[in-house]
């Protein structure tokens, strides 16, 4: 399983969404995609695709106003 890193901060919305939907997309069942961003929307944009495409997702607050969100491929 592979697992790939995005360093998203500093980018507001819809380009983190953007970046995660391209590299689900090139990615294999099984495979990891982490997220880190310090926009806060871009954490409930990608809660809300995540379940809207029934991935798997888990949030860990880093530091103040810093998330990372990884997201399981199925």
């Amino acid at each position: 399983m592979a697992e790939i890193k995005l360093d998203m901060l500093g980018e507001v919305c819809p380009v983190p969404l953007l970046t995660a939907q391209k590299f689900i997309g090139e990615m294999k069942s099984g495979d990891t995609l982490s997220v880190e961003t310090d926009y806060n929307r871009t954490v409930r944009n990608i809660i809300k695709w995540c379940d809207d495409m029934g991935y798997d997702f888990n949030i860990e607050d880093k530091d103040d106003g810093v998330w990372l969100v990884t997201i399981e491929k199925k």
